[in-house]
């Protein structure tokens, strides 16, 4: 009779405390750690876009900075997290100036740099992560 109460309470305990355990998954709302950081465009643009966990900024020169949340009242400010093949999008629609982006490395003057390139139509601007750099030709 004991060794059933034993067997009951161990199959309860290990049912709670393995229910309890769930493995942690990323949202669409989370921006992943490698993407994050302070980001300055690379030419004539004079732009900074700052990307944390839960929030994107993109200031342009002489403009209101753009700003998405995780949780903003209006749908199109929100962060939408999504990876599309080699490409990502930070907005579900397009609201955000960036169509499409990538991390790539970039050599400048001699120097690589990791670099968050925005594909917009047609066009591509590159941001260099954590560097203010000069004007200049990209090899």
């Amino acid at each position: 009779m004991k060794w059933i109460k034993w067997l009951t309470v161990a199959v309860v305990t290990l049912g709670v405390a393995g229910g309890a355990i769930v493995p942690a998954n990323a949202s669409s709302t989370t921006v992943p750690k490698s993407i994050r950081g302070t980001y300055y465009s690379y030419g004539h643009l004079d732009a900074k876009m700052k990307i944390s966990a839960h929030k994107v900024t993109l200031k342009l020169k002489g403009t209101k900075p753009f700003v998405l949340t995780s949780k903003a009242k209006h749908q199109a400010k929100r962060i939408r997290y999504k990876k599309v093949g080699k490409y990502f999008k930070l907005a579900k629609g397009s609201y955000f100036p960036s169509d499409k982006l990538r991390l790539v490395k970039v050599t400048v003057d001699g120097e690589k740099y990791h670099v968050l390139r925005n594909y917009t139509g047609k066009y591509e601007w590159d941001y260099i992560k954590g560097t203010k750099l000069n004007w200049g030709l990209l090899d």
